[in-house]
C-alpha cells in the first residue's frame, strides 16, 4: 500500500469503486483541439519514466499530461519551482463541491509560489469527466486562473500507487515541493488544514 496517504481529514466522500481500463492512453482528449503552433502530446495522464516513483514522501513525481478548462495542454512538470496541489475530486462529491469554493481564494492568497490544480476525476454520475463537466465546475465555483483539469481514473490513478496516485476518497490532496517530491498528503477538506500545510512549506 502506498506509504503517503495520512488518514481522513473532517470532510470526505468514500471512492466509489475502482475500475483500471488497460485502453491507449491518446485516446483520452479527442474531441479537444490544442492551440495552433502548440504540440499535440503523445501520452496523456500520469507519464511512467524510470526515474520518477510516487510510492512515499519523498518520491519524485512523474510528469503529467491533461487538458485544463481552457483547453490547453497542462503539464505538471512546467510547474516545477513552486508548490503544485493536486486536489483529486468528482462533481458527484459534496465535500468535494464545498471544496472547490475554496479554490481561487487559495490560488489568489499564494499566487506566484503555489499552483493549485483540480483534477476532476468523473462528472456528477459518476462517468468519466467530459470537457462540458469541467467548464461547470468552474463556472458553479467561480474558478478564474487556477486549473481544473479534465481527469480519470484511467489516466491518474494507481491501486499501487506506482505509476498513479492512490486516492482513498474525495477530495485527496497531495502536496508536490518546489523539487517535484511529494511533501505530503491528506483525504477529506478543511480550508484551515490545506493553508496551515502550504504555510509550513513555504
Amino acid at each position: 500500500m502506498i506509504k503517503y496517504l495520512l488518514p481522513a481529514l473532517l470532510f470526505a466522500c468514500a471512492p466509489s469503486k475502482l475500475k483500471v481500463d488497460d485502453g491507449e492512453v491518446s485516446d483520452f482528449p479527442e474531441s479537444i483541439d490544442t492551440n495552433e503552433g502548440v504540440e499535440t502530446p503523445t501520452e496523456f495522464g500520469v507519464i511512467e519514466e524510470d526515474d520518477c516513483d510516487q510510492t512515499e514522501l519523498g518520491s519524485s513525481v512523474c510528469n503529467m499530461v491533461l487538458y485544463d478548462q481552457n483547453e490547453n495542454v497542462w503539464q505538471l512538470y512546467d510547474h516545477a519551482g513552486k508548490i503544485v496541489i493536486l486536489d483529486f475530486s468528482t462533481a458527484w462529491c459534496y465535500p468535494c463541491q464545498v471544496a472547490g469554493m475554496s479554490t481561487q481564494a487559495i490560488q489568489d492568497d499564494y499566487a506566484g509560489d503555489v499552483v493549485f490544480a483540480t483534477l476532476l476525476i468523473e462528472g456528477t454520475t459518476g462517468a468519466p469527466t467530459t470537457h462540458e463537466d469541467i467548464l461547470t465546475w468552474v463556472e458553479e465555483h467561480n474558478v478564474t486562473n487556477a486549473p481544473v483539469l479534465r481527469a480519470s481514473r484511467d489516466y491518474v490513478m494507481d491501486p499501487e500507487g506506482i505509476t498513479g496516485y492512490l486516492v482513498g476518497g474525495y477530495p485527496t490532496y497531495v502536496y508536490i515541493g518546489r523539487d517535484m517530491k511529494i511533501a505530503t498528503a491528506h483525504v477529506g477538506f478543511s480550508e484551515e488544514y490545506i493553508r496551515t500545510v502550504l504555510n509550513g512549506l513555504l
